[in-house]
């Protein structure tokens, strides 16, 4: 009874100290490498927590970009929690949570970003803070970016990930971009439940054919629309928490999704020109962020929004 199509379906990521430790406290453990996942499902609803697993950026960005809202939990000030900071202000949030033993120092961190309008709850109240959140809907063509991908025996390739907008059946051809490769969707499943039809918000399972499991990768998306190239013109804002300057030709990461690729970046006035070692799939409303391959933080370095 889950899984109605009045059920609402949110993803949560977690952010912080012991991050691990309250998505645990939340969720049943899913899949778990340098992101880990955890699902819970109630009358109130089903919910995926991700929160990034070791000290690489790519992890952090590409939990970020899986969330509907972000829980950032701060125990004490650190240059990691900073980070967080900086990176969730970046991308942009209309609502989040606070769970800090120092608010004052938290609203003087967050002053001037949007993480300025976040709720600050205590841990014992936090399932029941986001049993209440509602998510809009997103006007978009089908985007489900692949977080994990496997072979099944006798089944074939399965792919694991968020339908971030649009609405998939069983049957249904879509791509597999960047790759540009037609695939058909044989099978769908969420919460271990098997659907004809998936929902806007779900993390579903697609058994698909037309594609080899050894082609996949994390952050290809599936979709029915989507440009793609590896030579994009962004309309720039450096973050003011980033104090360097980028040299000409300058190689950084860029965050499309799930897709995270290196990229030689040059500025020119208001814009920035990246040139990525892969083709990257986007649209009009994907959230550009790019980072410094430096390992002092933040690494933040700006966002783009694709002209």
């Amino acid at each position: 009874m889950f899984l109605s199509l009045v059920m609402k379906h949110i993803t949560v990521g977690i952010f912080g100290d012991r991050s691990k430790e309250i998505a645990s406290s939340l969720g049943k453990k899913g899949t778990a490498n340098d992101i880990l996942i955890f699902n819970h499902a109630s009358s109130e609803g089903v919910f995926t927590y991700v929160c990034p697993n070791g000290e690489k950026i790519q992890p952090l960005l590409q939990c970020i970009s899986m969330s509907d809202i972000p829980v950032i939990v701060m125990d004490e000030l650190t240059k990691e929690i900073g980070e967080v900071f900086v990176a969730i202000s970046e991308y942009g949030f209309d609502k989040g949570f606070i769970i800090t033993k120092d608010e004052k120092m938290a609203r003087e961190i967050a002053k001037g970003t949007c993480i300025e309008s976040f709720e600050f709850v205590e841990e014992k109240e936090i399932r029941e803070r986001l049993a209440k959140v509602e998510i809009k809907k997103k006007e978009e063509p089908v985007i489900i970016p692949v977080d994990n991908y496997f072979d099944v025996k006798s089944v074939g390739a399965v792919v694991l990930g968020i339908v971030k907008a649009g609405k998939v059946k069983k049957y249904d051809r879509l791509m597999v971009e960047p790759l540009g490769k037609e695939v058909l969707v044989k099978g769908i499943q969420s919460q271990d439940k098997a659907l004809e039809e998936t929902e806007e918000g779900m993390r579903v399972g697609l058994n698909i054919k037309g594609i080899k499991i050894e082609e996949m990768k994390r952050g290809f998306i599936v979709t029915d629309k989507m440009e793609k190239g590896d030579s994009l013109v962004l309309k720039f804002k450096k973050s003011k928490y980033y104090k360097d300057e980028i040299g000409e030709k300058e190689h950084v990461l860029v965050s499309a999704g799930l897709q995270v690729v290196t990229a030689s970046a040059k500025i020119e006035g208001d814009n920035i020109d990246i040139k990525t070692e892969a083709p990257i799939a986007y649209n009009k409303n994907t959230k550009f962020m790019i980072a410094s391959t430096k390992q002092s933080l933040p690494r933040i370095i700006g966002t783009g929004k694709y002209l």
